[in-house]
């Protein structure tokens, strides 16, 4: 197997796509494969741009999907003009293009099911990229884990802070809508991780009163009394901007006693009832559901992207993805390129290549979910 990355940072569509596509080729020559990573600011010209790709490439099998930014060889680029196309030859792929996924969950799953040459396998990678305003996310990963069994599943929500609709394509073919992806199907497991930008500053938590999505009391206690009392200071007089670093952890494991790395999952503050008393959160918890208030902040971020990069095994792999959250990035570390430069440290020049996504999918406690301020990390060994 052979892998090459090119990134390109002009604002011509069409010399960036060729430019990138270039340098991806120079360690692959004519690819099986490729997946392309497109940042804001191309608008109605991203067809040419793609077009581009595939005459240079020589090679129709070329999937991905606009971003709010792009990443690789060292670089982060955000809300700007940039383009990662990440190239393979000799790597089985099946790109695919499903536009019409809303309603029967399962029944996507099934499709997706059916792109795999022989039943999935543990060898397996499935990166999804799916325009997040019709993709029932809840349903359709916890239908993937039936059907798609032991495959590995991970990828970023499509969108352009610029151009407004989410963008994805296979081949020449451009949607709104719907998931743009591609099965890899490797020699060997995959190697993940993932990286948390939140920790929580909470023991667990009982819910002991809520309605629909609101949580009405903790531990016996008025759920906002218990927010405010963690925001603490200037916080917990803003709400609204309290809602930016506070979040909720939901315990994967709803029997675990307390909250490791990698064993919750983080959600929102959507909205405060101050007559209530309450706060809310995207998903519906009834009585008796556990969860911790988690802080969102730079330091413990880091140190957990270190921890992540440490347990995932520092050997370069033949190729790579990362998918970032856009809420990540030089605002909220205050460094430009920051986890570009871990990942080049960590493994070289190996060819490893992502984009800034709007939600982040990734295995948690063994099973693919529904991620927010995540990185997540998917090596593919020769």
């Amino acid at each position: 197997m052979e892998a090459g990355l090119g990134i390109s940072t002009d604002p011509d569509a069409r010399q960036a796509g060729e430019a990138a596509a270039v340098a991806a080729l120079e360690s692959v020559g004519r690819p099986d494969g490729m997946i392309l990573f497109v940042g804001p600011g191309y608008g109605e010209d991203l067809p040419l741009l793609l077009d581009r790709v595939i005459d240079v490439a020589g090679c129709e099998q070329v999937v991905g999907a606009n971003g709010y930014g792009v990443l690789g060889g060292g670089f982060e680029v955000e809300g700007q003009p940039g383009v990662v196309a990440l190239a393979w030859s000799g790597l089985d792929s099946q790109p695919f293009l499903m536009t019409d996924v809303c309603g029967d969950a399962f029944a996507a799953c099934q499709e997706l099911a059916a792109r795999f040459d022989g039943p999935p396998r543990e060898e397996d990678l499935v990166v999804l990229l799916p325009d997040p305003r019709h993709f029932e996310a809840l349903a359709f990963l916890e239908a993937s884990a039936k059907v798609l069994g032991p495959a590995t599943v991970v990828g970023a929500g499509a969108g352009d802070p610029l151009a407004g609709a989410p963008l994805l394509w296979s081949g020449r073919t451009v949607s709104s809508g719907g998931i743009a992806g591609v099965v890899l199907r490797g020699a060997k497991p995959p190697r993940i991780g993932v990286t948390q930008a939140c920790r929580p500053v909470t023991d667990l938590l009982t819910v002991t009163r809520s309605r629909g999505h609101w949580l009405l009391e903790l531990d016996g206690r008025r759920a906002l009394d218990v927010y405010r009392e963690v925001a603490r200071g200037p916080l917990a007089e803003d709400l609204n901007r309290a809602a930016s670093f506070l979040l909720v952890a939901l315990p994967v494991d709803p029997a675990a006693d307390d909250l490791k790395p990698g064993s919750y999952l983080v959600r929102n503050v959507m909205g405060f009832d101050p007559e209530a008393n309450a706060f809310a959160i995207p998903e519906e918890l009834p009585r008796g559901s556990r969860i911790a208030l988690a802080l969102r902040e730079p330091g413990s971020a880091r140190e957990d992207l270190k921890a992540m990069l440490e347990g995932i095994g520092s050997a370069p792999p033949a190729m790579g993805l990362y998918f970032n959250c856009c809420a990540r990035g030089a605002a909220f570390f205050g460094i430009p390129g920051l986890e570009a430069a871990y990942l080049e440290s960590y493994f070289g020049k190996a060819p490893i290549g992502g984009m800034f996504g709007s939600c982040e999918i990734g295995p948690i406690g063994g099973r693919s979910e529904l991620l927010t301020y995540t990185g997540v990390l998917a090596l593919i060994d020769a």
